[in-house]
């Protein structure tokens, strides 16, 4: 099998290096008594929210204990780069220009058992442990990704990776590889 090559790894850590360095600016002058950062969600009855037929947890970006609100955060920057793609074995990946807080990826392949299955162990390991003790710590965690749905030539979703490390892209890509989809899309592809 093929590897991945070193311009996604790189752009990728470029992506999230940006975010996360405007996030981390953002919630540096947070305390304890004002704020949590990145908290799973929770229900009415205190049980962990989960959304969508996968029941897929979630994070915020932070909160305010003062206000009592969930907050996001949107960066004013973000890198631009040119669209560019590689193979992996019989499959065609394309990345465009994408928001590490909003990337959105397409998949021409079959959304069955298999997938989903892998979609979800993926989740699972880029989320993080769900019973982590809030705090105003940065996670290095995914915040969301929405239950993909399928598409006409697919299926597609997005996700937030919130401050998770870099290579969670990579094990992303990795785990959509492991149902021989012909093509995956990161970022919004322009044809």
């Amino acid at each position: 099998m093929d590897t991945i090559p070193p311009q996604f790894v790189e752009i990728v850590e470029a992506v999230r290096e940006l975010y996360v360095t405007q996030f981390a600016d953002t919630v540096a002058g947070f305390s304890e008594e004002t704020h949590v950062v990145e908290p799973v969600l929770l229900d009415s009855e205190g049980d962990i929210a989960t959304e969508g037929p996968m029941r897929l947890p979630f994070r915020a970006d932070y909160a305010s204990l003062e206000s009592g609100k969930l907050e996001s955060f949107s960066a004013p920057r973000e890198l631009r780069f040119d669209t560019f793609s590689f193979k992996i074995g019989g499959t065609e990946i394309v990345v465009a220009p994408f928001a590490w807080d909003y990337a959105s990826v397409h998949v021409s392949g079959q959304w069955d058992e298999l997938a989903a299955r892998l979609f979800a162990d993926w989740h699972r390991r880029a989320f993080g442990d769900e019973q982590a003790e809030d705090n105003i710590r940065l996670q290095n965690v995914i915040h969301t990704a929405t239950t993909p749905e399928k598409t006409d030539t697919g299926y597609a979703f997005e996700a937030d990776f919130g401050t998770a490390p870099a290579d969670t892209m990579s094990d992303l890509l990795l785990a959509l590889l492991g149902n021989a989809p012909d093509r995956i899309e990161i970022g919004m592809v322009k044809e």
